[in-house]
């Protein structure tokens, strides 16, 4: 009896240990190690051509969010970049996902953003891909999509922008405004550099966040991995006058 009882412990505690590893496995080492971007995307060749020549209003422009374009890597897309640690290893690594949904409007007056026009990003986060399709389902659950499947940045702010942009150096500036994710709505900041060319904006948005910003624990599995507090979310666009 005492015999059985104990092969079953040891038979659980196996279990227990071969599922902790697997956990380790998918979130650890099958990726490679991100870097975060540093430069808003060039003006798009083929976008400029396209791009609206006039708008109706000289005083308020509406710019469209483009799709990412075939063939380009630096155009319209969402990501965060978080660092994972193992137990075993001294340093952590940081791993990437990304998503090319990203919709939205920007309306932008000769001095910034038009207060009477809502300028809203919205991030399809149920299509959130890194190099681990493992992790990719683990993330799905944790952020729960299949309740909260969007993400909304709505702009109340604008500092920084330029009288003019010159071709080749991407102005500084700082949106603020309130980010909705996981059902919780928060006021932030982002970082941004952009260039604007006749009726074509693009620009890169950074922002470091914390997991308990939004309701939610920084995820562990068994101490064993452990991803570290503090998200950076980029959200690279392009867009054209409308």
């Amino acid at each position: 009896m005492f015999l059985f009882a104990g092969l079953i412990r040891r038979v659980v505690l196996l279990l227990v240990v071969v599922a902790v590893a697997g956990g380790a496995a998918w979130w650890f080492f099958i990726r490679s190690d991100a870097s975060i971007k540093t430069a808003a995307p060039a003006i798009p060749a083929d976008v400029a051509r396209t791009a609206a020549s006039s708008t109706s209003d000289p005083n308020s422009q509406k710019f469209v969010i483009v799709p990412q374009i075939s063939g380009i890597s630096d155009t319209t897309q969402a990501a965060y970049f978080a660092n994972e640690k193992l137990a075993s290893l001294p340093l952590p690594s940081t791993a990437e996902g990304t998503t090319t949904n990203v919709q939205g409007e920007i309306h932008l007056t000769p001095t910034g953003l038009d207060p009477s026009l809502p300028t809203k990003i919205t991030i399809g986060l149920t299509s959130l891909k890194s190099d681990s399709s493992q992790r990719d389902g683990q993330v799905q659950r944790y952020l729960q999509t299949s309740q909260y499947p969007t993400a909304t940045f709505t702009a109340t702010k604008l500092t920084g922008f330029p009288a003019a942009f010159t071709p080749g150096q991407p102005a500084q500036m700082q949106m603020t405004g309130t980010l909705d994710v996981h059902g919780v709505q928060k006021e932030v900041t982002w970082d941004v550099k952009a260039n604007k060319s006749g009726n074509v904006l693009t620009g890169l948005a950074t922002l470091k966040v914390n997991f308990g910003d939004f309701g939610l624990q920084v995820p562990n599995i068994a101490g064993i991995v452990t991803v570290q507090d503090g998200l950076t979310l980029q959200v690279t666009i392009v867009a054209q006058a409308s």
